[in-house]
């Protein structure tokens, strides 16, 4: 029945209510928490004032910040007035920015902050379609005299003026969703070096989802560590889409600096990253080692080498004798356990490396210091296909 992303939304509300924490953000240093009925009451608010300042059904909105609750509150906004979601990175160009704008005819940018903000400014004049900029973090940004910038706190506050005459209006709105309506676009490289659009409905998104739990099942006691920019197919699956599907919960670290810090306190379930970042990982490891002690490096070298034999044994067909089965005992105890704990890899079970096939040695490493690495396979085309089964496999 809860076949849209705002659907969900309201079922977990009436499930959970303020009984269960949804989110999490790290702010100077302290997590605040978020239950789901305080995002069901943010969404609703930003849905009727979107909607007061002129979005309407079929229009197309964008997206660009960092992993924050506001973007995942955003998102779950638009779709619920009916309006598809672009995802744009806050790394990228401006000529990327300017592409995806004009090929998408974007009437309304969400923006995270004053930088963001001046990014769009400086190519407004090429953005005709362009009417209105909402931003969420006003620092920097109060003495701007723009008539196209509103704060997301001010379109809220007509959200809220507009529910006291039409209490009924948003769930009516999200009640003419459909699994079949478009969610999101994503974006691919094209053929002609411009960024290809492929609308995504929730069916696609919410099976993609499904696809990956068959492998890994993900529980609503779960937490996930939300780093990668939602505009991400497995961001707006594994992350966005298993959180209101299946009620594991977000968290967003404060900031990129901190957020190797904030995942080790997290310590999640499930995780997903790019199979470069994973290589990064490996590599920045074998680098601290190897600027140890005399002894860390030794009881490292030691301890890998029969984690490896452990994690070659059905390649190499022989069993392990009792005394290495004691030292890999011994090792996870002393060595890798402390190294899982450093990188918040100690309660994780699902973990999935996208985007670009991992190396073998990368996956070799992460299963000879206890963490399953599998490869997930899946595109904006065809959704999540595949899971590298659990079952240790050769790697080549």
């Amino acid at each position: 029945m809860e076949d849209t992303f705002p659907k969900l939304l309201v079922r977990n509300y009436q499930r959970w209510g303020a009984r269960k924490v949804a989110l999490r953000k790290k702010e100077q240093g302290i997590w605040k928490e978020y239950n789901w009925e305080d995002c069901y009451q943010k969404v609703k608010a930003l849905a009727l004032g979107l909607e007061t300042t002129g979005l309407a059904r079929g229009r197309k909105v964008s997206i660009l910040g960092d992993s924050n609750p506001e973007w995942l509150w955003s998102e779950l906004a638009v779709q619920t007035v009916g309006g598809a979601v672009i995802g744009l990175n806050p790394s990228g160009s401006l000529e990327e920015f300017k592409s995806v704008l004009q090929q998408s005819a974007t009437e309304l940018v969400l923006a995270q902050d004053q930088e963001q903000v001046d990014k769009l400014l400086e190519i407004k004049d090429e953005l005709p379609s362009l009417k209105k900029i909402v931003y969420w973090h006003e620092k920097g940004l109060r003495r701007y005299e723009n008539p196209i910038l509103v704060s997301l706190a001010d379109v809220i506050k007509l959200g809220e003026e507009y529910e006291t005459s039409h209490p009924e209006h948003f769930e009516e709105s999200i009640a003419l969703g459909k699994g079949d309506d478009v969610a999101v676009i994503l974006y691919s490289p094209g053929t002609d070096g411009l960024p290809k659009a492929v609308p995504e409905t929730y069916k696609f998104l919410l099976s993609s989802v499904e696809s990956a739990g068959l492998r890994n099942p993900i529980y609503e006691d779960d937490e996930y560590v939300s780093v990668m920019n939602p505009g991400w197919f497995f961001e707006q699956t594994i992350g966005f889409g298993a959180c209101l599907l299946l009620g594991q919960k977000l968290n967003f670290p404060e900031k990129s600096d901190t957020a190797p810090q904030d995942l080790r306190e997290i310590s999640p379930q499930t995780l997903v990253y790019p199979s470069i970042v994973w290589d990064m990982i490996t590599s920045g490891i074998q680098e601290n080692i190897a600027k140890g002690t005399w002894l860390k490096r030794t009881l490292f070298k030691r301890s890998m080498s029969i984690g490896y034999k452990i994690v070659d044994l059905p390649a190499e067909g022989r069993r392990v004798s009792v005394f290495k089965r004691l030292w890999y005992l011994l090792a996870r105890l002393a060595v890798f356990y402390p190294l899982k704990d450093k990188h918040g890899l100690n309660k994780a079970r699902a973990v999935y490396a996208a985007g670009n096939t991992v190396s073998p040695e990368t996956r070799r490493f992460f299963g000879a210091i206890g963490v399953n690495l599998q490869q997930i396979f899946g595109s904006i085309e065809d959704g999540i296909v595949s899971v590298q089964p659990e079952e240790k496999l050769r790697l080549e």
